[in-house]
């Protein structure tokens, strides 16, 4: 964040190069370019009447566009206009409205500058351990165009040694953004970023472009940065305060009370700033390396107010001369009441956070906390000799790793053919304040886009209460249709980044709720879970053919949402041009008969079962099922989502070989909220919740019997449609070995069914996401989405990505801690 120093980046100590645009210097207290030497790549851009110190209502960016509201003007002030800097490279690319679509943006850190970055990150220092931007790198500038950004108070921009001293207004972390996001867009043309990172305190900015500006990114990646540095954040804000206390210490400081500009630069409080800089350099470090130095390397960083040699503070008194007591100390007040931890869940963007284990500045625990507000967010964390300054590394030594390959992949494939922005989307959340005397599901859950209701009836003539999401963000008038259908205990909202990343690619897309799940809940408590899979079909059918007019449409079904239009293809196959299945049931048989204990059979599959609940439960409350799902606490919920077991006395955790998510992302922290708010929400919507997610087990199981010639599994070859069949490599549910006894997912059912569909003249593309589980829109959230919409448009799959690549041949991380039983039998049909 604030403190990345320019410690072993050879700074320069030379006044301003030759910049490639004129600008204003009435004094040059300060250099123009940290690093003289790359100065001239350096190019000024100036803002006129932008407003410095005024608030940001996140509400209302139309009020602040130009700044906060009730900010200054630096011209008011008599001072020329505000002005910025940076340095691009790459070559952009452009939309048909001529902006560019796929802009890198690089916030530089506390005490450095484009240049820096650019020497850090593009030349490559023992510092960074290389290059990490540029042909081929990490940062692929032969992919993007790479805009490094100095800040507002920095070393190219307006800042208080300028002229105006202690007059100048008093700026914030969201002014040095928006005064870039301004050239950026007015100047550069840039209508969307790939990527938004930075070290230090250009991961704080990171952080605060994601909330300011969730649609203008794709990506997020803030290094070493953080949240929060007011009273949230005791150790970055002691520092704050250590360092500005050093300046204000200063004897000609306290005798010009700061306003020392008509002195020449030797009569400045540089004593203070040196002081300053002391503090942060000595506890930059891990206490332990500092410990093991030699004195004559700490030395120079140590501040005397009297040196008793040359070298004693020669590193810091050299250091004074290049910055500014009132620069510094408006830098460090940005900090001081910095928090935006309640507005983290405004971020929209794939988002990696990349942080120190030992930054003794920016703690890991405050960084933890962090990731855990960024819906979605991944971690990726090591210790570092040089503790916070570890920052400038951690990207190069980590780029290979397959948490950081994945999210540079998905950052390129989020990049590509983007003209869309799907302006409904909000960040789909569980509310923290559920209470049991109102409807969960209409008052504590926000869905990503807005919930549509409508009644459709079913061949019984029964009516039901849907919901459903329908949304497009284009102007086609008959743009391609993809229609989703949710997996058991699912619900629509579920699919949301799906949904995002078809609507932005110029799909249409529909999600309905199945009777009696998500916003088809509340509205039918009065009607029996007791329905069919063809039931649940019509009920498809009724709301996107009859009412929504959709004649055509490709149908993605996730579990038993892809048994669901399997079946829909065979009774309206006009109505669906390809079927993509995410980890579908559907594809093997069952007896009517299971052994459910020793000695003990149970007809849980009986026909007669298929309207008459009450008979069915008299059977199925045998198995123990319903009252064990209603009564899980939300404990073992978390446990079991997330593939771990604990013991009940001990409290011991270890890996269990059935769950849900591989990886926490932000629907699998969705479904996890959604599940264990329902146990404090209506008690009714809670029953029915549990009553459906086990019935529907028999329900699914009842169309595919075994002596059934006409069972739903030997009518699978009729379908001449293209087929999409994704699984993944650790699915823990399919096949259903509880019921029939298999339990190998390619030998006993992927092959087989694509042996079949071969010889029926079927069209099946098969795709297997190593380090995934049964929830692959969760595990691979951009992958298997891009998959889903290539395979919409082109009828194709694409190729692993890297991060799937690297998994195959090194093993899933170890954090991943299902691979552990992996070859235990699975559990049957759970999902």
């Amino acid at each position: 964040m604030r403190y990345a120093l320019a410690l072993a980046l050879g700074l320069a100590l030379s006044a301003q190069a030759p910049s490639a645009q004129a600008a204003p210097e009435p004094l040059k207290i300060t250099p123009t370019c940290s690093q003289e030497r790359l100065c001239h790549l350096k190019t000024f851009y100036t803002i006129g009447d932008f407003k410095i110190g005024g608030s940001y209502d996140l509400a209302a960016p139309e009020k602040w566009a130009n700044g906060g509201e009730g900010g200054t003007t630096l011209e008011s002030l008599g001072a020329g206009p505000l002005k910025t800097a940076y340095i691009a490279l790459g070559t952009p690319i452009r939309n048909a409205a001529g902006e560019i679509t796929n802009a890198v943006i690089i916030n530089s850190f506390y005490s450095g500058d484009a240049t820096d970055m650019y020497a850090q990150w593009v030349e490559g220092t023992a510092l960074s351990g290389g290059s990490v931007i540029g042909p081929g790198r990490a940062i692929d500038t032969n992919q993007y165009y790479v805009v490094i950004l100095d800040a507002l108070g920095l070393w190219g921009t307006s800042k208080p040694s300028e002229g105006l001293g202690q007059k100048f207004p008093q700026y914030s972390y969201q002014d040095m953004v928006q005064a870039n996001y301004r050239m950026l867009r007015d100047h550069l043309k840039v209508a969307r970023a790939a990527l938004v990172t930075g070290a230090s305190m250009g991961a704080t900015q990171t952080y605060v472009w994601g909330v300011m500006h969730p649609d203008f990114m794709n990506g997020l990646m803030p290094i070493g940065g953080t949240s929060q540095s007011d009273g949230a954040d005791p150790v970055g804000n002691w520092t704050f305060q250590l360092m500005s206390a050093a300046i204000e210490s200063d004897p000609q400081w306290r005798a010009t009370g700061g306003n020392y500009y008509n002195l020449p630069k030797d009569k400045h409080p540089n004593q203070g700033v040196a002081f300053g800089w002391s503090v942060l350099l000595l506890t930059g470090f891990d206490f332990q390396f500092r410990s093991q130095q030699d004195w004559a390397k700490v030395q120079p960083d140590v501040f005397y107010w009297n040196p008793p040699t040359p070298q004693a503070g020669a590193s810091v008194t050299k250091r004074a001369l290049l910055f500014d007591a009132v620069d510094l100390l408006w830098r460090n007040r940005a900090g001081e009441t910095y928090n935006i931890n309640d507005q983290l869940k405004r971020i929209k963007a794939r988002t990696l956070v990349m942080h120190i284990d030992n930054d003794q500045w920016l703690t890991f625990d405050r960084a933890k906390r962090t990731v855990d507000l960024v819906p979605g967010a991944d971690f990726i964390h090591e210790k570092s000799p040089v503790a916070h300054y570890g920052v400038f590394s951690i990207l190069k030594n980590r780029q290979f790793d397959p948490t950081v390959a994945g999210f540079l992949s998905d950052v390129s494939r989020l990049t590509r053919d983007r003209n869309l922005v799907a302006k409904t989307y909000r960040t789909p959340s569980v509310a923290a304040n559920i209470t049991p005397d109102k409807s969960f599901w209409n008052t504590f859950v926000t869905y990503p886009f807005p919930v549509k209701k409508t009644t459709a009836k079913d061949s019984r003539g029964i009516a039901w209460d849907i919901g459903y999401m329908d949304e497009y963000a284009g102007t086609a008038p008959n743009p391609d249709v993809l229609v989703i259908i949710h997996g058991k205990g699912a619900f629509g909202g579920h699919y949301g980044n799906i949904m995002r990343i078809a609507l932005e690619r110029g799909l249409r897309v529909i999600a309905v709720d199945l009777p009696h799940y998500g916003m088809s809940g509340p509205g039918n408590l009065d009607k029996s879970p007791a329905r069919t899979m063809q039931e649940m079909r019509e009920v498809v059918h009724e709301v996107v053919v009859n009412q929504l007019k959709v004649q055509k449409a490709a149908y993605l079904g996730h579990s038993m949402g892809g048994q669901i239009v399997l079946g829909y293809a065979l009774t309206w196959p006009d109505a669906v041009s390809k079927l993509i299945l995410e980890a579908p049931a559907g594809l093997e048989e069952y007896p009517r008969e299971v052994t459910v204990a020793p000695g003990k059979k149970l007809d849980l599959f009986d026909p007669a079962y298929a309207h008459d609940f009450d008979a069915w439960k008299k059977t199925w409350d045998q198995t123990g099922l319903r009252d064990r799902e209603k009564n899980l606490t939300a404990q073992q919920i978390d446990d079991f989502f997330h593939f771990r077991s604990r013991d009940p006395v001990t409290g011991a955790v270890t890996p269990q070989r059935s769950g849900y998510f591989v990886r926490d992302s932000e629907y699998a922290r969705l479904h996890t909220a959604q599940r264990i708010g329902m146990i404090k929400g209506d008690p009714r919507e809670l029953q029915q919740w549990v009553d459906v997610f086990i019935f529907d087990i028999y329900a699914m199981v009842a169309e595919l019997q075994e002596k059934d010639p006409a069972s739903l599994y030997k009518r699978l070859t009729d379908i001449k449609i293209p087929i999409f069949l994704a699984f993944g490599d650790k699915e823990p549910f399919i096949p259903g070995y509880a019921f029939n006894g298999l339990n190998d997912l390619s030998r006993q059912l992927i092959l087989p069914f694509m042996r079949r569909m071969d010889a029926a003249g079927g069209d099946v593309r098969v795709k297997v996401y190593p380090g995934t589980a049964h929830f692959i829109h969760t595990d691979e959230p951009v992958a298997f989405a891009e998959d889903v919409v290539d395979f919409v448009e082109t009828g194709r799959v694409p190729t692993a990505s890297p991060a799937s690549v690297d998994r195959l041949i090194h093993g899933a991380p170890s954090e991943a801690s299902p691979q552990a039983a992996a070859a235990a039998a699975p559990t049957g049909l759970n999902k």
